[in-house]
């Protein structure tokens, strides 16, 4: 069999190509065998990709947003009493799910906590409809997205639980039950009925 050069010159791409490959893949393993920051073994890079940051502890940070139902700029203010921040769009399905769970407790634990939500993704016009539709009476408002930066959010939906003085005591990411909710603003919160 004769080989053009052309043929020669492809096939060898080719074998150098998958030799590359094969030798990059087995060389990039971790020590410890668990494919984690493979740069800076030992170190855990935190958060990643579709992970919220563990800010447990921390002072909540509030900065400007625009109130969904009046349109004005604000900066969410602790009033002294415990808060659940709810981070939502009107897109995301447990979003969708979970938010009569968390109006209901609004409604319910209105006068003991205070209840916004947090949308970074819709305009106010889709948000205020989604809100009605939905029949959630607790403030909400739109993030340019400096509130998802300031307490690192990166998964939806996302709720913070603030104690009164605006510290999280618990961050609970995805979707959260009318049970979870009456749990946390018990035993996380000690918020009585």
């Amino acid at each position: 069999m004769q080989w053009s050069r052309k043929k020669v010159v492809v096939t060898t791409s080719l074998i150098v190509l998958f030799a590359s490959v094969i030798a990059g893949c087995s060389s990039s393993s971790s020590s410890d065998d668990t494919g984690a920051n493979r740069t800076d073994p030992g170190v855990n890079l935190t958060p990643g990709i579709g992970t919220n940051a563990n800010i447990k502890g921390k002072k909540f940070l509030f900065v400007e947003m625009q109130d969904i139902a009046s349109g004005a700029d604000v900066t969410i203010v602790p009033t002294g009493k415990p808060m659940v921040v709810n981070f939502w769009y009107s897109t995301c399905a447990p979003c969708i799910r979970e938010l009569p769970a968390l109006s209901d407790a609004a409604e319910k634990y209105g006068d003991k906590v205070q209840f916004i939500g947090v949308n970074p993704n819709d305009s106010r016009d889709v948000a205020q409809a989604f809100l009605k539709n939905l029949g959630v009476k607790f403030a909400s408002y739109i993030d340019d997205g400096d509130q998802l930066s300031a307490v690192e959010v990166a998964t939806f939906p996302t709720t913070y639980f603030l104690d009164a003085d605006g510290v999280i005591v618990k961050m609970q990411s995805g979707e959260l039950k009318p049970e979870d909710i009456e749990s946390i603003l018990k035993n996380d919160l000690g918020v009585a009925e």
